[in-house]
C-alpha cells in the first residue's frame, strides 16, 4: 500500500469497535522476538506489530504504509481515544539516515496545526520501535473516491484544491515542504473537510547543518505526481514543487487518471520533465476555461511559471468559485466572532482637538514612515475579472500642436471624436485639463500617456453638469473607462479650487472602471474640507443604482412607497454588478475612495499600490427613500497599504429596507493602518446584531493591521457591541502603535 500517515478505512468495514483485533487473533511478541525477527517488508511488518502494546498505544489494525514504515489504528490506552500510529521501519532503527528522517518527520509535522492537515499527537520509542501518533481521521482518499466513483464534480475539485492549498501556505509559513503531494495523502471527510495527510516525506528547510535525506539512488515524491525539479534533485523541492503536485492531483481529479499515466518509471520522470500535460478541456468539456488554464500553470515545467505561493492559488480559486457560483464554505473561513457587549456610553473618545491633531499627524507620519508599496508589472498578480471587451481600435493622440487627422489639442475634442470608443493617448508629461465625461453603454474609452512618460489630467471647474445633481469628472453608465499610466489631480495645491466636483468616477447601471499604474491626488486644506459634510469629503467613486436628472429624483422620492411596492422581484434581482479593477496605483488627499448607494453591486479588485487618505475607503449610505435592496460589494485585495483616518469601512442601513449592506473581502498580503480612537468596520443602522453579523465575510491571508484595536463595531438596535482582532473568529496580525519598531 502506499505510505499514508492516515490511511482512509477500508471501503467494507466500518469505523466502530469491530474492526479491532482480539487479543486472541493478534501476535505479539516481546523485544526479543521482534529483535530476533526482523520484518522484510511494510506488510510483515503490519502483521508483525498488530495487536501489540506500543508504549501507550495498542496497535489494533494495520491500515497500510509505505517506505518510511507501517501505519496503524490504534488506541491511546491513556487518554481512550483513537489515533494513528505510524511505526517506523527496522527493529531498533539500525539505519541512522532512516532514523534521522523519521526524527524529521516528526518535528516538521509538530510544527504544523491546521484544520485542513492532520495533527500530531506525540513522537515515542517503545522496544527499539520508534513512533509517531498523529489523529485519527475518519475519510477516505481521493485516489480511491476517484477510483470507485470517476472524475469528480468540478465544484468539489475547487473546494477541495482551496482546502489543501490553505494547508500548505500553513506549512510554507513554518519551512515545511510536504514533498509527496497526491491523491492517496488527501483524505474526505464525511462533512466535506480534506485534511493532508503523510508528512512523511516533509523536511525543514532550514535546519542548520542539514544534510539531504535523501538516499543515493532514490527520488522523494511519488512518480505520477513528481515536479521536474525535485524528480532532478529533491534539495531543491520548494513550495513551488508541492504546488506542481497539487496541480497534477487537480488533473487527476477532474480526468480520472494522472497526467502522464502510461509507460515505466523512467518514461514517466521524463514525460514530466518534457512534455506538456494533455488539454484537459478535450477531456473533459465542462472545466471551466480558468479553471483548466489554472492546472496548466500549476504544472509548468518551470517553478517561476507557476504560481510562486499557496495563498495566490488559493486567491484565484475563490475567483473561479465566485464566478462560478460554487459553494465553497467549507473551505472559508467568514467572520463570526464571538461578540462581547460593550454599552454605547461605556465607549471612552479623544476629546476632538486631540483627535484631529492626532489625525493630522498619523497621516504625515504615514506618509514617511510607511510609504505605499507599489509592485512593478511583472509582481503584480492577475485578477481575473470578467470585463466586458468593447473594442478601442481607434486611437488618436493629444498634442500641443496638432498635424494630422488623429491628433486634437485637447482632450475634450479627442473624447468627442471617439464617439464609439477607442483609445486617447496623451503626448509627453504633460497637464492636461478635462471637464465632465460621459461614457454611454457599449463604449469602451481607454486614456493612457506614452511609454515612460506621465501625462496629468486636471479637473477644472466644470459647467452645469446636463446629466444629474452631483458632479463628476467622469461618469461611466454601462461603460468602461481605462486609465493607463495616467495621473489625476482635482483641485490646485493651494486648495482654493476643487472645480465644483463631489467625485472623480461614477459608475451606474454595470459600469466597469479600470486604472493601472496611476495616480490620483486631491488639494487638502481646511478651506476645501469645510466644503463637505462632516466625514464626507470627495469621493473617488461614487456607485448609483440609477442615474435620473434632478426632476425625476423630485418626483421619485415624493411617490418612494408607491414605487417600493410597484418594483417586482425580477427587477429587485436584476441589479447589474460596477466592476473596478485597480493596479499598482496610489489615491492620497481628502478623499472617501469609494462609496455605494442602496441597490447596488460592486466588485472592486486592488492589487499593489494603496491609499492614503482623511476619510475611509469604502462607506455604503442607504436611503429610506431607496428601501429597496441593499448593496453588495466584493472586495479582493492583495498586496497594498490602506491608511484610512476614519476607518477602513462603515455601512449603514436604513429604515425600511429588507436586508443590511453586505461586504464579502479577501485580502492578501495587505496593509491596514487607522487612528488608535477609530475601527476597522462599522456597521450602523437599526437592524438587529444577528443580522450584522452574517453581513460580513472576512477572508485574511498574511494581512496587518495597525493603529485601533477594534476590528469590527456594531451600532443597530441594541447596545453598541465591539469586536477586537482576538475576538474576529480567525487569526489576524494585530499590532498597536507602540509594537511597531
Amino acid at each position: 500500500m502506499e505510505n499514508s500517515a492516515l490511511e482512509s478505512r477500508q471501503p467494507d468495514r466500518k469505523a466502530s469497535g469491530m474492526d479491532r483485533l482480539q487479543d486472541s487473533d493478534a501476535t505479539v511478541l516481546s523485544g526479543e522476538d521482534a529483535a530476533a525477527h526482523v520484518p522484510k517488508s511494510v506488510n510483515e511488518l503490519g502483521k508483525l506489530l498488530e495487536g501489540r502494546q506500543l508504549g501507550d498505544y495498542r496497535l489494533n489494525k494495520f491500515v497500510g504504509g509505505g517506505g518510511m514504515g507501517a501505519v496503524f489504528k490504534a488506541l491511546d490506552t491513556t487518554l481512550d481515544r483513537t489515533v494513528a500510529v505510524k511505526v517506523l521501519a527496522g527493529h531498533r532503527s539500525a539505519d541512522e539516515e532512516m532514523l534521522r528522517r523519521f526524527r524529521n518527520e516528526a518535528q516538521s509535522a509538530a510544527r504544523l496545526n491546521h484544520e485542513n492537515i492532520g495533527l500530531v499527537h506525540a513522537v515515542g520509542s517503545s522496544d527499539g520501535w520508534h513512533f509517531i501518533v498523529f489523529e485519527y481521521i475518519e475519510g477516505t482518499n481521493l485516489r480511491d473516491l476517484v477510483r470507485q466513483r470517476g472524475p469528480m464534480a468540478v465544484a468539489a475539485v475547487v473546494d477541495i484544491s482551496m482546502q489543501i492549498a490553505a494547508a500548505l501556505d500553513h506549512a510554507c509559513h513554518r519551512d515545511v515542504t510536504h514533498r509527496d503531494i497526491k491523491p492517496s495523502n488527501i483524505l474526505l471527510t464525511p462533512e466535506g473537510r480534506a485534511k493532508l495527510v503523510d508528512m512523511g516525506l516533509a523536511r525543514l528547510q532550514h535546519i542548520a547543518g542539514e544534510q539531504d535525506l535523501t538516499v543515493s539512488g532514490i527520488t522523494l515524491g511519488t512518480f505520477d505526481y513528481i515536479s521536474p525539479e525535485q524528480a532532478r534533485d529533491a534539495r531543491s523541492a520548494d513550495i513551488r514543487s508541492d504546488l506542481y503536485s497539487l496541480g497534477c492531483t487537480m488533473f487527476f481529479m477532474l480526468v480520472g487518471r494522472a497526467p502522464f499515466a502510461e509507460g515505466t518509471m523512467v518514461q514517466k520522470l521524463l514525460q514530466h520533465q518534457q512534455e506538456l500535460p494533455p488539454e484537459i478541456l478535450s477531456m473533459r468539456a465542462d472545466t471551466p476555461r480558468k479553471l483548466a488554464s489554472l492546472v496548466h500553470k500549476l504544472m509548468a515545467k518551470r517553478p517561476e511559471d507557476r504560481f510562486q505561493h499557496p495563498a495566490a492559488l488559493e486567491f484565484e480559486l475563490l475567483s473561479i468559485a465566485e464566478e462560478e457560483g460554487f459553494d465553497v464554505t467549507v473551505s472559508r473561513a467568514a467572520v463570526e466572532p464571538t461578540l462581547s457587549v460593550r454599552h454605547a456610553a461605556d465607549v471612552s473618545y479623544w476629546p476632538w482637538g486631540l483627535a484631529v491633531v492626532g489625525l493630522i499627524s498619523l497621516v504625515c507620519w504615514t506618509a514617511i514612515a510607511f510609504p505605499v508599496r507599489v509592485l512593478t508589472e511583472n509582481q503584480a498578480v492577475d485578477v481575473n475579472y470578467q470585463f466586458q471587451d468593447f473594442g478601442d481600435t481607434a486611437v488618436v493622440r493629444v498634442v500641443s500642436q496638432p498635424a494630422q487627422d488623429n491628433e486634437f489639442d485637447t482632450v475634450a475634442a479627442a473624447v468627442a471624436h471617439l464617439t464609439a470608443g477607442g483609445v486617447i493617448e496623451l503626448s509627453g508629461d504633460s497637464e492636461h485639463e478635462i471637464g465632465p465625461t460621459r461614457l454611454n453603454t457599449d463604449i469602451h474609452l481607454t486614456i493612457r500617456g506614452e511609454s515612460e512618460r506621465r501625462p496629468v489630467l486636471r479637473a477644472v471647474p466644470s459647467l452645469k453638469s446636463a446629466f444629474g445633481s452631483d458632479e463628476s469628472v467622469f461618469f461611466i453608465a454601462d461603460g468602461h473607462l481605462t486609465l493607463k499610466g495616467v495621473d489625476i489631480r482635482i483641485g490646485h495645491e493651494n486648495g482654493d479650487n476643487i472645480g465644483g466636483y463631489t467625485s472623480v468616477f461614477e459608475l451606474a447601471d454595470g459600469g466597469q472602471l479600470t486604472c493601472t499604474n496611476t495616480e490620483v491626488v486631491s488639494a487638502s486644506s481646511a478651506t476645501q474640507e469645510k466644503s463637505f459634510e462632516v466625514g464626507g469629503g470627495l469621493v473617488l467613486t461614487r456607485i448609483r443604482a440609477i442615474r435620473r436628472s434632478q426632476q425625476e429624483d423630485t418626483a421619485y422620492n415624493t411617490k418612494a412607497i408607491e414605487l417600493s411596492a410597484d418594483v417586482s422581484d425580477e427587477a429587485r434581482d436584476s441589479i447589474e454588478e460596477n466592476a473596478i479593477k485597480i493596479e499598482n496605483s496610489v489615491v492620497k488627499g481628502n478623499f472617501t475612495c469609494f462609496v455605494c448607494e442602496s441597490s447596488t453591486a460592486l466588485s472592486l479588485s486592488w492589487i499593489g499600490g494603496g491609499v492614503t487618505v482623511d476619510q475611509r475607503f469604502l462607506t455604503v449610505k442607504s436611503s429610506s427613500t431607496h428601501p429597496f435592496e441593499p448593496a453588495k460589494v466584493q472586495l479582493r485585495l492583495r498586496d497594498a497599504t490602506f491608511a484610512c483616518q476614519e476607518g477602513f469601512a462603515r455601512l449603514e442601513d436604513a429604515p425600511g429596507q429588507d436586508d443590511v449592506p453586505q461586504l464579502r473581502a479577501v485580502i492578501d498580503s495587505c496593509r491596514f493602518i487607522i487612528p488608535e480612537s477609530d475601527v476597522l468596520l462599522e456597521q450602523v443602522g437599526v437592524a438587529e446584531p444577528e443580522v450584522y453579523q452574517r453581513a460580513i465575510n472576512w477572508t485574511d491571508y498574511r494581512g496587518r493591521y495597525e493603529g485601533g484595536s477594534i476590528f469590527r463595531k456594531i451600532d443597530g438596535a441594541g447596545n453598541a457591541i465591539e469586536i477586537d482582532y482576538s475576538s474576529a473568529g480567525q487569526s489576524l496580525d494585530y499590532r498597536d502603535f507602540s509594537a511597531i519598531k
